[in-house]
């Protein structure tokens, strides 16, 4: 594993801490020695993305808020997108979110609480494996043969190569309960002129709220939702 994928990782180790981390759990955490770890540690502290904090104690540092804002500013998907999530999140009056791919895993980057203290939680950031879940299932259906491969191996419970086939030829997908107990979700593509999918927007909340019954309406506004955002950024 190359230095760059080992940095990477430790990035992940420190951003999902709930605080400081010390040396030797970064290094059990990314399966390093210790004094391999410190020195890594040390480089990307020097490069201002982690910072040292105590004696021998590790945070995130200040340089990747300077880069996630260059992203922002960069990427227009999650700008040009939060105003018709909004919108959709009035209109059915539950949670939307939406996710990227990445890999075999999709990272939800841009959300809208719905109205009701019972709905998802899901943090800007997760990351999830393909496969799993409306959103999951429906970015894993628009991915490449090799990343489907990869996504399902070792996997149960994954769809069949039949239904994800059918599920990019709709646009949408649905799930009950697939990643929790008693949550339901859609989800619709957000394409790119070349049919890539872009993201997955879904619409999650209690599967008591979200009935089979909804199912039609809830699509047809996702996917007018979708079609608007992929308007905006062909406008853009």
């Amino acid at each position: 594993m190359s230095v760059l994928e080992k940095s990477a990782q430790i990035i992940d180790v420190l951003g999902r801490a709930d605080g400081p981390v010390r040396l030797g759990a970064v290094a059990e955490a990314v399966a390093m020695p210790k004094s391999s770890t410190h020195r890594l540690l040390g480089e990307l502290a020097r490069l201002g993305v982690v910072r040292t904090r105590g004696s021998g104690h590790y945070t995130l540092g200040y340089r990747l808020v300077q880069w996630g804002a260059l992203a922002d500013s960069r990427v227009e998907l999650r700008a040009v997108a939060e105003p018709a999530m909004r919108r959709l999140s009035e209109a059915v009056a539950e949670s939307v979110h939406l996710h990227v791919p990445d890999g075999i895993e999709r990272i939800c980057v841009a959300g809208v609480p719905g109205p009701h203290l019972l709905r998802p939680v899901i943090d800007v950031g997760t990351a999830r494996r393909l496969g799993r879940g409306a959103a999951g299932k429906l970015l894993l259906a628009f991915a490449d043969g090799a990343t489907r491969r990869r996504a399902v191996a070792g996997e149960s419970g994954h769809p069949s190569d039949a239904e994800l086939d059918a599920i990019r030829g709709r646009r949408w997908a649905a799930s009950v309960g697939e990643l929790e107990l008693g949550l339901s979700a859609w989800a619709a593509a957000i394409r790119s002129p070349d049919g890539r999918a872009l993201a997955a927007l879904a619409v999650s909340g209690a599967s008591s709220r979200l009935p089979a019954e909804r199912g039609p309406d809830i699509v047809e506004r996702l996917l007018a939702a979708a079609q608007d955002i992929e308007r905006a950024l062909d406008a853009g």
